[in-house]
């Protein structure tokens, strides 16, 4: 991407912050443009408390209605990570180059994006973003699916140390982080 264009402000829940570092810093096979550029919009982000943050952000289980620059038509997506994608064609992975763009962007913000390294840039443009709540039952499920040690290796401890180990090298202590306190707005 080019350097000289004005991105606009990107804010995001620490939730989801902290779950989209954990795969780029566990996932080094990931295709390393898409790594990039997420790792590039998670250092540029402002950090928010999901209850604290503004209804206009788009953020991961938030139904986004966004154009694309060019195409005209707007579209509507639940931007999920990719193992909650349920429905086809309604929801829309975070983890793609378009839901890396939309993650963080108020209602009104412009981003550019491209599919591919040598792709044409796009730019993506945010109509409206509506919140899809998962309902406390959901919740409850996932947490007590996940268990504290596994067999093969992958404690919590292993994990933990595993993920600290990563994000040290990605992150190295000179790269500043910024944390903001946001209010309803």
């Amino acid at each position: 991407m080019n350097a000289t264009i004005d991105l606009p402000q990107v804010t995001v829940a620490t939730h989801d912050y902290n779950r989209l570092m954990s795969v780029a810093a566990m996932d080094p096979h990931r295709r390393r443009p898409d790594r990039e550029f997420l790792m590039s919009e998670l250092r540029r982000a402002s950090l928010c408390h999901p209850d604290a943050l503004p209804e206009d952000v788009v953020s991961t289980n938030a139904k986004v209605t966004y154009r694309i620059e060019g195409d005209g038509k707007p579209r509507a997506h639940i931007l999920v990570y990719p193992e909650d994608l349920r429905w086809p064609g309604a929801e829309l992975s975070v983890l793609t180059p378009l839901g890396i763009a939309l993650l963080g962007l108020r209602v009104g913000d412009r981003m550019p994006f491209q599919t591919s390294r040598d792709g044409p840039v796009h730019e993506v443009v945010v109509e409206n973003v509506q919140f899809r709540l998962l309902s406390d039952e959901v919740q409850l499920a996932r947490v007590t699916t996940d268990h504290p040690d596994n067999a093969d290796g992958n404690s919590w401890n292993d994990l933990d140390r595993r993920l600290d180990e990563a994000l040290i090298e990605t992150f190295p202590a000179s790269d500043p982080v910024s944390v903001i306190i946001c209010g309803r707005s």
